[in-house]
């Protein structure tokens, strides 16, 4: 599915291109009263988010059912992975009441079902956000700190899949300091000194 700009032969179907439109531009209208993304990349929104988040799915597993988005923020990835595949269960945490309110509020007006918890996830335990099929994080928190807060889900059987900028081997480094991950990291299509990260299985070192 090659994901383009959509003044570049954008190439997901028409109604799809009309929700992600939808979306950013409710993101860019909300961004005027509260922070969900840099003023610096309003301009590049789909780009540096859309994009970004999309080239995600390509890396869910054939049979996926569901997935949770931690630290979701304005929406990143997780709304954009349930518009481009609404067969998705769509689980999203946020901490943030204002970003929370902003998720709800875009699901009622792009017509979306999504779980949206307004927590801490690991207050979240023992519910069905922490028993899905893939677990995603973008531009939550250092990989090492990722594992301390997701390690039981990912050995309980998810998927963690998380989007890394160009300090991404140093965080890969300090991580394995820890951890012992069984991983693959894979080139991102929105910047070359980017890797999204992929990890099925975590356990701490002795």
């Amino acid at each position: 599915m090659p994901f383009l700009n959509p003044s570049k032969n954008f190439s997901v179907a028409s109604e799809t291109n009309i929700q992600l439109s939808k979306y950013s531009s409710l993101v860019l209208l909300a961004n005027k009263e509260m922070n969900l993304i840099a003023k610096s990349t309003e301009a590049s929104i789909w780009e540096r988010h859309i994009h970004d988040s999309a080239q995600l799915l390509k890396l869910f597993p054939e049979g996926t059912k569901s997935f949770c988005d931690v630290g979701s923020g304005a929406g990143f990835p997780g709304i954009v992975l349930k518009i481009l595949d609404q067969s998705l269960n769509c689980f999203l945490v946020e901490p943030s009441k204002k970003k929370a309110d902003f998720m709800k509020r875009t699901a009622s007006s792009l017509d979306l079902t999504l779980n949206i918890a307004q927590k801490m996830y690991e207050d979240l335990e023992n519910t069905p956000f922490c028993s899905t099929d893939i677990i995603t994080a973008r531009a939550l928190m250092p990989l090492s700190r990722l594992l301390d807060l997701l390690s039981g889900p990912i050995n309980n059987g998810a998927i963690g899949i998380f989007p890394k900028g160009r300090s991404w081997e140093k965080e890969l480094t300090e991580a394995q300091k820890k951890w012992e991950i069984k991983h693959t990291s894979f080139p991102s299509e929105t910047s070359t000194e980017s890797r999204i990260i992929v990890i099925e299985e975590v356990k701490r070192n002795d």
